[in-house]
């Protein structure tokens, strides 16, 4: 597929903001992140506001370099998007689409403040046809685990686990428990801890 773009050019704003994200996120290269703000914007499903683009930066990256081993998918998703929209597909149109959503999208990974690449994962991770709001906070809810029975007696010849434990989630406990005596490879018998947990 033809390049969209032989260079993506940016305003000082954009860089900075790209400088921004790169700092957060430790993404090493600037093209990696264009990538994902292109595609954050476009996940957005709305037409980006027709501003004016200003190019007044020294920041500019080949069209290789931003779609690396990527391929053809970015362009398609573009034209896709153009489609989706009713929005003319000559080559002018999806240039423009194009510039305007890079530009929107990391303005908008700006905007949801991240303090790390794991943020930034979650966002790709995000069902977006059930949920329509992004969570960019990751966040795993708290459990209680009741065990169902009592714990029976250790036994004297290995360790063993616990008796079922049922749990209210899929999170694990393990539980297990030494002999009250072991011995030691002396011959020697010591006292063991009762359980420990894990």
């Amino acid at each position: 597929m033809q390049p969209i773009v032989k260079r993506l050019r940016f305003s000082e704003k954009t860089r900075y903001q790209i400088i921004n994200i790169k700092t957060k996120t430790q993404i090493p290269t600037y093209a990696a992140i264009c990538r994902w703000g292109i595609c954050y914007s476009l996940a957005q499903n709305t037409v980006p506001s027709p501003i004016p683009q200003v190019f007044d930066s020294n920041l500019e990256i080949t069209w290789s370099t931003f779609v690396g081993d990527t391929g053809a998918a970015i362009p398609a998703a573009v034209i896709q998007f153009c489609r989706q929209h009713n929005l003319p597909l000559n080559s002018e149109s999806i240039e423009r689409q194009f510039e305007l959503h890079l530009a929107r999208g990391i303005a908008y990974l700006v905007g949801l403040k991240l303090s790390g690449i794991e943020e930034l994962i979650g966002l790709a991770l995000v069902d977006r046809s059930s949920e329509p709001k992004i969570k960019t906070k990751l966040s795993l809810p708290t459990v209680e685990n009741k065990p169902t029975t009592k714990v029976g007696e250790p036994s004297i010849s290995r360790l063993e686990p616990s008796t079922e434990t049922k749990l209210k989630s899929n999170s694990i406990k393990l539980i297990w428990h030494t002999p009250e005596k072991a011995i030691t490879g002396k011959g020697k018998k010591r006292p063991g801890k009762k359980s420990k947990s894990f």
